[in-house]
């Protein structure tokens, strides 16, 4: 009788615990042969068990900042997507201007395109 008890709370354990959902994702080749190498670095040790895939994933994504975030966007503009960023900020800084008109200022070289530094 106090097996069956005992065998009952553990299922009820492991039934009151949320089932942790996994997610594939792909990665490029040069992604998952830095993953496979970080992961081989990591489980060179003597003890405790391998670390996961996923643990270092998760690590890594914890890490990562606003800042990494601005950069991953301004990777993926184009050179549309920067001009109509350069005469947003000359709008807002200068007036209403149509972007044909802005276009043409900057072909004439009457004004020049706004650099951010990089950091």
């Amino acid at each position: 009788m106090e097996e069956n008890k005992i065998l009952e709370k553990a299922s009820e354990k492991k039934a009151s615990q949320p089932k942790k959902k996994n997610v594939l994702k792909k990665l490029d080749l040069e992604t998952g042969k830095t993953l496979a190498q970080l992961k081989e670095r990591a489980n060179k040790k003597s003890f405790g068990r391998k670390i996961r895939d996923s643990e270092l994933i998760s690590l890594g994504l914890s890490l990562i900042t606003s800042e990494h975030l601005a950069k991953l966007q301004e990777q993926t503009y184009s050179e549309n997507d920067r001009l109509h960023l350069a005469h947003e900020d000359y709008v807002k800084n200068n007036g209403r201007i149509s972007l044909d008109h802005f276009i043409g200022l900057l072909i004439r070289g009457e004004i020049s395109p706004i650099k951010k530094e990089s950091a």
